[in-house]
C-alpha cells in the first residue's frame, strides 16, 4: 500500500505500542482519574498522586515517547552536562542551543528572580520585592528565607532583571533571592556541582571496573549541606546501580518530584542513555530501570495538553490492534476512506479560508477556523490526529540507540551539531558517539512551564 505516495509493506512485528509510551500514557490518565488538586510553591495548582514505579527492559528498546516528540538532542546534552561535565554553568548548555535551564540561572547581580505565571499571577511590571536569601532553620533543619540586607542593614529591593519575556510582555517579578555574584550564570550548588565535588559518577565507574559486586554504586544528587545554595535541589536526584552474573547492568532511579507531561519524557530516556553508556564504556549489556515517583503531578494549565497526547494515544492503540487482526487489504482499504475524508475537509478549509491556509502548522490552522466554524476545526483536527496515527503505527520502527566503543564513561564526546544542522534529521540526539535510530515520532505537543 501507499503513504504519502511511498510505497510500504505492513510490518505488524513493529506496529505495537512501545513500553514507555503505554505505561507513560496510561499514567497520565491515572493522574486524570485520581489526582487531588494541590496547591505549591509556583502559584499554578497541580492535579497529583503520590508514588508511581514502573520497571523498564532497556534490553528490548531504548525508551524514548512516540505519542509526541521528545527533543533528543536537548535531553542528552543536560544529562552529560550533569554527569560528565559535571557543571552549573548555564552557558555550557545554551552554547548547544539547550534552553531547559534559562529559566533557572542566577542573573549577572548574584540574584536568582521568579516571575509571576498562571492564572491568579499579579500583572504589575513596575513592582519590586525584599531580596532574600535561604539559609537552614537549625531548629528544624528546614531551608528558610529571610531578608538579605545591604551594608548599612536596609532591605533590598528588587526588580525584574529583563523587562519583558521573550514574547515581549513585561514581567512582573515575584520573589528574589540572593545567591552571591560567584554564582552568577549557574544554577547555584545543585546537579553538575554536586557531581563535581563528590566525583559520584567516577566512583560508579571505578567500582564497575574493580568491584562490580560492590552494593553501594550510588549518584545522589540530594545533599542537604548544599541544598540552601540550590536554585532548584534536584528533582531526580538518585540513580543505584547493580550488575548481574549474566554481564547485565541495571538500575533503580528516583525521583522525588516529576512534572509528568514536561519533565518525564525527558527524564526517562536520559537516564536511560546514563546507563547505557555506562554499561558500554565498562563491558556490559543493559537489563532494567526502575523508576520511582514520589509526587507525581500535572499543571493544570498542561491538561490540553495531555488529553491531546491521550487522544493520540487512543487513536494508536486502535490502529496498532486494526493492523494485528486485519489483512493487509481490510487495513489499505480503512486508511484510503480515511484519506478520502481527510481530502474533503481540506478542501472545505480551502474554499473558506483560502490555498494558503493547509502551508501553515496545524495548530494554527486549527486555531484559525476554530475562530470561524468551529465544529469544522474539531472534525478536521480529529482526522488529522487519526491520519497521522494510523500513518506512525504503519511505518513505525523500534528506536536504537548505538554509543561510540570507549573504555570510560567520560570520553564520550560532548560536542552537538548546532539546531538546523542536517545531522538532525539522520540522528536527532546531534552528537556523533550517541547515535539515535529509527526515532520517528508523531510531532511536538507544547507544554507550558512552571518555574
Amino acid at each position: 500500500m501507499k503513504i504519502n505516495g511511498q510505497e510500504i509493506r505492513i510490518n505488524r512485528k513493529n506496529a505495537v505500542i512501545s513500553e514507555v509510551d503505554a505505561a507513560y500514557c496510561e499514567l497520565l490518565q491515572y493522574i486524570l482519574d485520581n489526582g487531588v488538586r494541590t496547591n505549591n510553591r509556583t502559584g499554578i495548582d497541580t492535579i497529583a498522586i503520590a508514588n508511581w514505579q514502573h520497571i523498564f527492559d532497556l534490553s528490548k528498546g531504548f525508551p524514548i515517547m512516540e505519542t509526541k516528540k521528545v527533543n533528543a538532542k536537548n535531553f542528552a546534552s543536560e544529562i552529560q552536562w550533569i554527569h560528565q561535565v559535571q557543571s552549573n554553568e548555564v552557558q555550557w548548555l545554551k552554547d548547544r542551543d539547550n534552553p531547559v535551564w534559562n529559566q533557572w540561572v542566577v542573573d549577572e547581580d548574584g540574584i536568582y528572580r521568579i516571575y509571576e505565571q498562571g492564572e491568579n499571577a499579579i500583572d504589575d511590571p513596575d513592582r519590586k520585592v525584599i531580596c532574600k536569601k535561604q539559609e537552614f532553620d537549625p531548629k528544624t533543619g528546614e531551608i528558610i528565607k529571610v531578608p538579605y540586607l545591604d551594608e548599612n542593614g536596609s532591605e533590598i529591593l528588587v526588580k525584574p532583571f529583563t523587562e519583558v519575556d521573550e514574547k515581549g510582555k513585561r514581567l512582573t517579578i515575584r520573589e528574589a533571592i540572593y545567591f552571591g555574584k560567584e554564582y552568577a550564570g549557574t544554577i547555584g550548588e545543585a546537579y553538575g556541582f554536586i557531581n563535581n565535588l563528590y566525583k559520584m559518577p567516577q566512583c560508579v565507574e571505578y567500582r564497575l571496573k574493580n568491584n562490580p559486586t560492590d552494593r553501594r554504586m550510588i549518584i545522589n544528587l540530594w545533599q542537604n549541606a548544599h541544598l540552601p545554595k540550590a536554585v532548584l535541589p534536584s528533582c531526580v536526584f538518585l540513580d543505584i546501580f547493580k550488575t548481574t552474573p549474566d554481564r547485565k547492568l541495571h538500575s533503580n532511579v528516583t525521583q522525588r518530584s516529576a512534572d509528568v507531561p514536561l519533565g518525564v519524557p525527558f527524564n526517562i530516556p536520559q537516564y536511560a542513555l546514563i546507563q547505557c553508556m555506562f554499561a558500554k564504556a565498562n563491558g556490559y549489556e543493559v537489563g532494567t530501570m526502575a523508576w520511582n515517583i514520589q509526587d507525581t503531578h500535572i499543571y493544570v494549565n498542561q491538561l490540553e495538553g495531555i488529553k491531546k497526547q491521550l487522544q493520540r494515544y487512543k487513536y494508536m492503540r486502535y490502529y496498532s490492534d486494526l493492523i494485528q487482526k486485519r489483512s493487509d487489504e481490510a487495513i489499505e482499504k480503512e486508511y484510503n476512506i480515511l484519506i478520502d475524508n481527510y481530502q474533503k475537509e481540506i478542501k472545505q478549509i480551502k474554499a473558506l479560508f483560502g490555498e494558503d491556509i493547509v502551508e501553515k502548522k496545524m495548530v494554527e490552522q486549527v486555531k484559525e477556523i476554530k475562530k470561524v466554524t468551529p465544529d469544522l476545526a474539531k472534525e478536521y483536527e480529529e482526522t488529522f490526529e487519526r491520519k497521522l496515527s494510523f500513518e506512525h503505527m504503519l511505518t513505525r520502527e523500534t528506536p536504537v540507540l548505538e554509543l561510540a566503543e570507549h573504555d570510560s564513561f567520560f570520553d564520550y564526546s560532548t560536542d552537538y551539531v548546532k539546531k538546523g544542522d542536517p545531522y538532525l534529521e539522520e540522528n536527532p540526539i546531534g552528537n556523533k558517539e550517541l547515535v539515535l535510530k529509527n526515532y520517528h515520532p508523531t510531532p511536538f505537543i507544547s507544554m507550558p512551564i512552571a518555574q
